[in-house]
């Protein structure tokens, strides 16, 4: 089954069991490393960065909004994370990609001594299909136990939207990965497809290249499994 991706999503988390920044006298300090590192992608307004100010350091957040804001990147004392919305082009995922790695290397140089507890990686998509809105609904239909009725567990329903999620791990390699299948809530779109993967500290995946490229193979292996040839 042919498939179009019409929006992509990426959500990079990472969290420390204890402070990691905490030999930062002021979150100031990690500001122009930031703006140093990104800039060389993206031309960054001089509103774009923010310092959120609490009672303590501990209370402080370093706040980047670039892209129109469909790409924020923030540090906090006990991890950071990287957040893209509404990729659209190939051109689109390859700055993120290029970005999410520059603010973790200039986030990393102000982290104390230690491994993340998690990192946690989430890509949403929602994409059109030879067949629309009903062969999404099979396609889903044919993944779940529920019978394909209106009414599955005779409570009077007319109408049951069916949906299916998974967990798969590997604990050789430490990581998590879930996947969800589902009708599309967005109107310019027919199925919902969203892949996340959570990995240990001692997961051989210890950079965000490795996990995106770890996570890039297991999209292309669901998509597969799915039936789906996506443009």
């Amino acid at each position: 089954m042919k498939a179009t991706i019409v929006r992509f999503d990426a959500y990079y988390d990472v969290a420390f069991a204890r402070p990691a920044f905490s030999r930062l006298g002021s979150f100031a300090q990690i500001i122009e490393p930031i703006h140093d590192a990104l800039s060389g992608e993206v031309l960054i307004p001089s509103d774009a960065i923010s310092l959120e100010n609490g009672n303590t350091i501990a209370s402080s957040v370093v706040t980047v909004t670039l892209f129109s804001g469909n790409g924020v990147f923030e540090a906090r004392l006990d991890g950071y994370k990287t957040h893209f919305l509404d990729l659209r082009l190939s051109e689109d995922i390859d700055k993120a990609k290029r970005c999410a790695m520059l603010f973790e290397g200039a986030a990393s140089e102000f982290l104390d001594a230690g491994l993340p507890a998690t990192w946690r990686l989430v890509m949403p998509s929602w994409l059109t299909v030879d067949g629309g809105i009903e062969a999404a609904e099979e396609l889903v239909r044919s993944l779940t136990w529920l019978p394909g009725n209106d009414d599955p567990f005779a409570i009077g329903a007319t109408k049951t939207l069916s949906h299916v999620k998974f967990e798969c791990s590997n604990t050789k390699q430490s990581w998590v990965i879930g996947l969800t299948v589902d009708k599309s809530v967005l109107p310019s779109a027919d199925l919902f497809l969203e892949v996340s993967s959570k990995y240990m500290p001692d997961s051989q995946y210890d950079t965000f290249g490795k996990k995106l490229d770890h996570i890039a193979a297991v999209m292309k292996a669901i998509f597969n499994t799915l039936g789906l040839t996506v443009d």
